[in-house]
């Protein structure tokens, strides 16, 4: 049984790894069609032979993607578009169950402290002035706050801070910072939510406009 299966489309071939073959010997089956389809295509006026590579259940390790890809790139008529597999890497899985995870405190955060979590955030706790609380979603505050708020940590613009706003002492959302000071705050108030505007600056309003505000953005964005 071969270890590999060619399969041509409109949109060029398919190769089928076997789930249960050995790399190596796959491998070399491998190079031997990609070998063939080169000499087909030598001429420089012949339109690139495009390659997606389907592993089936079986994933690759780094190391044996960037053998493929190496190989690839001796034939500048071959492009290797892409590896598919049908199963993801237990890493990347846990990457994912962690950005769409819910998180809840309600415990006291006291001045000096921070706390982090992966994915959204419902605070019921405390938090003290020079306290900190960062997620990497958005954070929902039901609790009191007198400290630093961080959502959307490092890099997530469309993460938003909901509720009781009124003695936060800063808020940060990705890389964009608002220092609340006496001249601005009463802007941040029980109710609202803060996002980050299509400006890319940190702006307030009323939890009742989040729906049309929050489409309003994407559809500018998109």
């Amino acid at each position: 049984m071969s270890d590999i299966i060619l399969k041509g489309g409109k949109d060029g071939f398919s190769v089928i790894f076997n789930e249960n073959a050995n790399y190596d010997d796959a491998l070399k089956e491998l190079k031997e069609l990609i070998m063939q389809q080169n000499v087909k295509s030598t001429n420089e006026d012949d339109d690139v032979i495009s390659f997606t590579i389907k592993t089936g259940k079986r994933l690759f390790t780094d190391q044996q993607k960037e053998s493929i890809e190496d190989f690839f790139e001796k034939y500048p008529q071959l492009e290797l578009k892409d590896i598919e597999s049908e199963v993801e890497d237990k890493e990347k899985v846990q990457e994912l169950l962690d950005s769409n995870k819910t998180n809840v405190e309600s415990g006291i955060v006291r001045s000096g402290q921070r706390l982090d979590y992966k994915g959204d955030l419902i605070f019921l706790g405390s938090l003290h002035r020079d306290a900190q609380i960062c997620a990497t979603g958005s954070i929902y505050i039901l609790g009191e706050v007198d400290g630093i708020v961080q959502a959307g940590y490092p890099d997530n613009p469309n993460a938003a801070i909901f509720g009781n706003l009124e003695n936060i002492d800063q808020l940060r959302i990705a890389d964009v910072i608002e220092i609340v000071t006496d001249d601005n705050r009463k802007e941040f108030q029980n109710g609202k939510f803060a996002f980050i505007n299509d400006l890319h600056a940190i702006s307030v309003d009323d939890l009742k406009n989040y729906k049309d505000k929050i489409n309003d953005l994407r559809k500018r964005t998109d």
